[in-house]
């Protein structure tokens, strides 16, 4: 019989083509920057091979590009082949990939699922899961999706895979704020695998999530630069600039930016997304960005049709609010008319709050900020729907802050940042922007107690 690492029987031509393949995965496990060889590796062993056709399939689908999708539907096509002499969970992950091919996240989501139900040893479903879950608002499941296979996997400390079922672990601890629990199982992970970037991300996630800045920095120049990985680097340099930010380090971040962040050459969404949010931190804090802007907006035009995911979609709105208020508008517009016209993932999440979410940043972005205010209040508590982590959509709840300051809609403002410094207690700039709000509104008591609270933040 031909397993994979795990035990699991593969539809093969070979055991080496198995085997191929489980290289393949593990290189997508830690970024690697070499999947792509190794993915051909394992078509020159078998080239009909269903998991490999199905895995390519999936690839397609995680670029974010629509122009991607008919390269996805013909891996399905070519995994559809084989798929009735395939296994019961190869043909689970066969349904996964035509479910995701209508754009039916949520019906991959319900395979995958099946999948490790039957199968708890299948790393590749628990992984798509971690995405789906994800990217689908849903950190409960981030978490629990790991949780429900742990009992197959806590003492296989001999597998390949066991440190990055680890960091995956951790990470869906740290989106539903199990910090401490999350800290220690991601430094475990990387204990056993330096070159694991989940685990390393996951960690510098924590010192973010509790305003870490030093020891976050600290961890990323120690962990945080392995040349093997993928463009999921940029996504490390990124945190790097947001701890940074946290830190007023403003000249810095921009340096980073230039150096470490922004690749000229990649429309990769992730990479845009990264790029986007700091550009836009920096002009919260009335950073002047020069004319990075422009090269982003270009890009962002060139992707208003691919509508996949509500949480790009956001960031590129601001892209485009920033160099086209036109384009902007009539992107708000393409939305609305997509969400009528499609009965898919992207349109029920445009429905229930993308939609508000990129009219109100379309607002901010244009200084009509009672009307961002108006949109972006309201849906606040619904925006984590769109996915992403929560340091990510942190971005959102800075946003309708500046707006209200900005807007001089002092009382909201206070709240907003009243909220935000007992939620981040060590936060310097939230205890600065509300010294600011205080004095505004002539509570001169208060401001001096926030400006007390953030000098003495920034010296610790």
């Amino acid at each position: 019989m031909i397993t994979d690492h795990t035990g699991l029987p593969v539809t093969a031509a070979s055991q080496e083509a198995a085997d191929a393949f489980d290289r393949t995965l593990v290189a997508y496990l830690r970024f690697g920057n070499d999947i792509g060889d190794l993915l051909k590796a394992t078509y020159a062993q078998d080239s009909e091979m269903v998991l490999a056709n199905v895995l390519r399939g999936y690839f397609m689908h995680m670029m974010g590009m629509r122009a991607l999708v008919p390269k996805a539907q013909q891996s399905l096509e070519a995994a559809q082949r084989g798929a009735d002499a395939a296994t019961p969970r190869e043909q689970l992950h066969v349904k996964a990939l035509e479910a995701w091919c209508h754009l039916d996240l949520a019906g991959a989501t319900a395979a995958w699922e099946q999948s490790i139900e039957d199968n708890p040893m299948d790393v590749l479903a628990v992984k798509m899961l971690h995405y789906t879950h994800f990217y689908m608002g849903d950190p409960v499941n981030v978490r629990d999706s790991v949780g429900r296979v742990w009992h197959a996997w806590e003492e296989r400390e001999d597998l390949a895979t066991y440190g990055y079922m680890l960091s995956m672990r951790a990470f869906g601890l740290e989106e539903t704020g199990e910090y401490g629990k999350a800290e220690s199982l991601g430094r475990a992970a990387v204990n056993l695998n330096e070159s694991d970037a989940w685990a390393v991300h996951t960690v510098a996630h924590v010192c973010e999530m509790e305003d870490r800045r030093t020891d976050g920095l600290n961890w990323l120049e120690s962990k945080g630069n392995h040349e093997n990985w993928n463009n999921f680097r940029y996504h490390l340099c990124w945190h790097k600039a947001l701890m940074l930010f946290e830190m007023e380090r403003f000249d810095d971040v921009l340096a980073l930016y230039d150096d470490g962040i922004f690749n000229p050459k990649s429309d990769e969404y992730l990479d845009l997304t990264n790029d986007i949010s700091v550009l836009a931190r920096l002009e919260i804090a009335g950073v002047d960005v020069g004319d990075r802007w422009a090269v982003l907006g270009e890009k962002a035009k060139g992707r208003v049709d691919d509508k996949l995911l509500a949480f790009v979609d956001a960031h590129f709105m601001l892209a485009l609010g920033a160099t086209d208020e036109d384009a902007a508008s009539a992107y708000v517009t393409s939305i609305d008319a997509y969400a009528d016209e499609h009965d898919d993932t992207y349109a029920h999440m445009a429905q229930m709050v993308g939609h508000e979410l990129c009219a109100a940043l379309a607002a901010y972005k244009a200084k009509d900020f009672d009307g961002c205010i108006d949109l972006l209040e309201p849906v606040r508590y619904h925006v984590g729907a769109i996915g992403g982590s929560n340091a990510q959509r942190d971005l959102f709840a800075q946003i309708l802050i500046d707006a209200t300051i900005r807007g001089e809609r002092w009382t909201l403002a206070r709240s907003l940042l009243s909220e935000r410094t007992a939620e981040k207690p060590r936060n310097v700039r939230a205890w600065r922007q509300l010294n600011h709000v205080l004095k505004a509104i002539g509570d001169d008591k208060g401001a001096q107690r926030a400006s007390i609270k953030g000098d003495v933040l920034e010296i610790v």
